[in-house]
């Protein structure tokens, strides 16, 4: 092997590794070390890039491998960036705000999802998901009662639905919904709306924004085991004749149930 060759490989194996360090480590980093993880990320990714396009340059006219480079890199960014309809959208990865700088780091809130069905509806949720780390966050400075939510972190946490579902009693329809909330001590007010291509922050719950809200619905919240970092799931049961389907956030000592149920035709 000549010494070219080793270097390249000796690349690719060093940016491959922190690669996959990157977003395994950023969940437990807190600003600025993600702004540091996250540029080094980039060196990273940068020196794979380069080791690629050196070997597939071997392969094939330097032009054409840059065209192959740049595709690589260009997919996931096209996924996450694409508006295809609620069928395909349930199948795709989570949608990024890419127009948005933060959306470009590493992320201290990992973006995940949850799958599920409301009958014949197939329903996907995708939220950022903080986490404590010994701060008191529902009902502290960082989520304060009383004031509006993007209920998780980064992108507003985005509801895909292929039929219409209602949320609470508010009608969902096919597509894409943001879910914001309002937490209170006892209760909290759920915020629908079919705008979602806004940064969760706060600030740009703009007029525009509110004006395509799809409803509002106070909820009750209780208590129960101590949970390091907002989790969504879904339970499922039989009530009467119909399936009844309840969205649970859990985080800290905090439980709010959002009911779903197939929308009346």
């Amino acid at each position: 092997m000549v010494p070219g060759r080793r270097a390249v490989t000796r690349a690719v194996v060093i940016a491959g590794l922190g690669l996959l360090a990157g977003p395994l480590l950023a969940p437990r980093l807190s600003f600025p070390w993600i702004l540091i993880a996250s540029a080094l990320w980039y060196g990273a990714l940068a020196a794979l890039l380069w080791s690629a396009l050196q070997i597939l340059s071997t392969r094939m006219a330097r032009k054409s491998a840059m065209v192959v480079v740049g595709l690589a890199v260009g997919f996931p960014v096209f996924l996450t960036a694409i508006r295809p309809g609620p069928l395909l959208a349930t199948r795709l990865p989570c949608p990024r705000n890419w127009g948005w700088l933060p959306t470009w780091m590493l992320r201290s809130s990992p973006l995940v999802s949850l799958s599920f069905e409301v009958g014949e509806a197939r329903v996907k949720l995708c939220y950022g998901q903080p986490a404590a780390r010994g701060r008191r966050m529902l009902g502290g400075s960082r989520v304060p009662y009383g004031r509006l939510w993007r209920t998780g972190a980064n992108e507003p946490t985005t509801l895909i639905t292929t039929a219409s579902i209602e949320v609470a009693g508010i009608t969902v329809p096919p597509g894409r919904t943001a879910l914001y909330t309002i937490p209170g001590p006892e209760s909290w007010e759920l915020i629908l709306t079919s705008a979602t291509s806004q940064w969760g922050i706060e600030s740009e719950y703009t007029p525009a924004v509110r004006s395509r809200e799809l409803g509002r619905a106070i909820l009750p919240s209780a208590r129960g085991e101590q949970v390091e970092r907002l989790t969504w799931s879904s339970e499922s049961e039989l009530r009467g004749d119909s399936d009844l389907t309840e969205l649970v956030l859990a985080w800290e000592t905090t439980r709010l149930r959002i009911p779903l149920r197939a929308a009346l035709r």
